[in-house]
């Protein structure tokens, strides 16, 4: 099972690897070619859309068939080549607006599927949260090389560092073992696999919309980032560094997630939705780059708390057998649906009265995602009244 972590730690680095040199960049480039603001938040909102319909819907799959594998060697397939036709219609919004959202459709669900399938392997919370330390190396030393590399090289230099490293990740895919449901314990059936049973777990829905007013905080700063760095003196080459720096910081909260064991989750939430609420206020003040960088440390730290507390919280919330999907709506939740809402408005608002309004809004935002934290600490722990004992095995 060594080996087999190892290559997951290897898949996690190059999966994110890839989404730092394309993804990552393709919104700076989109605004390159002549894109506004404006527009790009519109895109960014109509693709987030996309991505939370595609989590449901592949997470479902996934859940139902014990199709992590499956999924995730079509969807980085699909990835490659969606990646490739955005970079070569970045100038053509109308192109854009069909091929941006079916992106968002196919690459929303691989990254909570590829943490589900490690759990599923590995059987153990932990193990998600260490192998992912891998993807935010890989992250952060892409996302430098990429920056640096655009800035000498120009932004052609993209698509060939994607096609690398997702060439790579398939290849390592290919070799995991697949994952299989074992049901044993006083419910000799099954149990079939209903996403609406996550509406009776009411720490669950807390979390997710702790979660929810998170992501709306920090969404809108992320996705104007270049703009942000351009207002305060900065350039697209101190995108890659503020990731760099950030992730660095992030790595040993999640390396050492299992440490962290010794403060309740809710205490861990509810400072991880302080410190975006803290990455939020530092971009208001911020008058320099380093300021921007400051509060990217901020969010980093935010998710460092907040991503093995996630992940903790709903599989103590749900049914084993919706894991892919209950996953998939919090990261979606954090990442999608936060990110729509947030982009609907981010743009128009950088546009019409800078960022300092913005960042307020997002403030406001934090403080919302932090009274829910309290809301979720003061809820009694559930109980199952039953639960089968559920386990997934691996199987080449």
């Amino acid at each position: 099972m060594n080996k087999v972590f190892i290559k997951f730690c290897v898949l996690q680095a190059s999966f994110w690897s890839f989404f730092a040199s394309l993804p990552g960049y393709i919104t700076a480039y989109m605004l390159e070619r002549g894109m506004n603001a404006g527009t790009l938040g519109v895109l960014l909102a109509v693709n987030m859309g996309f991505s939370f319909a595609g989590s449901l819907f592949w997470g479902h799959f996934v859940d139902r068939r014990q199709g992590h594998k499956q999924f995730f060697l079509i969807g980085i397939g699909a990835a490659f080549v969606l990646g490739t036709l955005l970079f070569l219609f970045a100038g053509s919004p109308v192109v854009l607006f069909v091929l941006y959202p079916i992106f968002g459709f196919m690459m929303g669900p691989i990254a909570t599927t590829l943490d589900s399938w490690v759990i599923c392997a590995m059987h153990q919370v932990e193990a998600g949260a260490k192998s992912r330390t891998f993807g935010t190396l890989g992250y952060a030393f892409t996302m430098l090389g990429a920056g640096q590399l655009i800035t000498r090289f120009g932004y052609g230099i993209m698509p060939f560092m994607a096609a690398g490293f997702l060439i790579l990740a398939f290849l390592i895919a290919l070799a995991q073992p697949k994952t299989e449901l074992t049901v044993s314990g006083p419910a000799s059936q099954p149990v079939k696999a209903n996403p609406s049973q996550l509406l009776h777990s009411r720490k669950y829905l807390l979390l997710v919309a702790v979660v929810l007013f998170t992501g709306m905080t920090i969404a809108p700063i992320n996705n104007m980032k270049v703009l942000i760095f351009e207002n305060v003196g900065g350039n697209v080459s101190f995108l890659g560094w503020d990731s760099f720096i950030g992730c660095l910081i992030q790595s040993p909260f999640l390396i050492f997630s299992g440490k962290m064991d010794r403060m309740k989750s809710e205490s861990r939430l509810t400072l991880g939705t302080l410190c975006a609420f803290g990455y939020a206020l530092l971009v208001f003040l911020a008058h320099t780059p380093a300021m921007v960088i400051a509060g990217t440390i901020m969010t980093n730290i935010s998710f460092g708390l907040l991503f093995p507390t996630m992940r903790e919280i709903t599989e103590e919330s749900v049914h084993p057998t919706l894991r892919t999907t209950a996953h998939s709506i919090i990261d979606v939740a954090y990442g999608s649906i936060s990110g729509m809402i947030a982009s609907a408005w981010g743009g128009v608002a950088m546009e019409a009265s800078g960022p300092r309004v913005m960042t307020s809004i997002c403030m406001g935002l934090g403080i919302v995602a932090m009274l829910f934290c309290i809301l979720l600490a003061l809820h009694k722990n559930e109980t199952s009244a039953v639960r089968e004992k559920i386990s997934c095995e691996t199987a080449v």
